[in-house]
């Protein structure tokens, strides 16, 4: 029994009803039911969410030390890190897909697709070391790497924020709505682990 519980309420199951969400917008867009512009759209804001919660452990944490939610956010966030990767995996084979190589080439030098393309990479070496053993392997250079991801959300948050200046709908609210409370809770973060007393 306690076998059984600790199956539906561990990481498998975590990792589960994160990548349900994949496997449906994959399948619908398979069947012709997403349009591209849709799944991107989709594909891009799961990504950005999945960051968020991983970003926001620490600072939730801060505020609410001993509640529940906050211990079980710093416990998973790596989950929530490399799930993040992984929408960003799919958002770009997507992409990928769309385009010939030409088109994909000559748009990368424009800012709001740079950035992207920065995120993209940044988040590469950030999901592979995310298992116990890279983080016992690599020990306090860990921790220097991890500090990465916040060079990932900045380009994230470029990359959504510039297609809206380019006159993608909702672009640039999404972009605020999902970044500016993880920019203000990080900022609370700074101050409460730098100038606290």
């Amino acid at each position: 029994m306690n076998n059984l519980k600790s199956l539906l309420t561990g990481k498998y199951m975590l990792w589960l009803l994160l990548a349900i969400p994949g496997i449906m917008m994959t399948l619908n867009y398979a069947k012709g039911q997403f349009k591209y512009e849709d799944i991107m759209h989709i594909t891009g804001e799961f990504a950005a969410r999945m960051l968020i919660i991983s970003l926001i452990a620490t600072p939730i944490r801060l505020m609410f030390p001993k509640t529940k939610v906050a211990q079980w956010l710093l416990r998973n966030r790596r989950f929530f890190g490399v799930a993040a990767f992984a929408y960003t995996l799919l958002h770009t084979i997507f992409y990928v897909l769309e385009f010939p190589i030409s088109k994909i080439v000559n748009e990368s030098i424009e800012l709001s697709i740079l950035t992207g393309w920065i995120a993209f990479f940044v988040f590469i070496p950030l999901a592979m070391t995310s298992t116990n053993a890279a983080v016992k392997r690599m020990g306090r250079n860990w921790k220097k790497l991890q500090q990465w991801v916040y060079l990932a959300a900045i380009m994230a948050f470029a990359h959504w924020a510039l297609l809206g200046l380019q006159g993608e709908e909702g672009s640039m609210a999404g972009a605020l709505a999902h970044f500016v409370p993880v920019m203000l809770l990080q900022l609370y973060r700074v101050y409460k682990q730098k100038f606290s007393k």
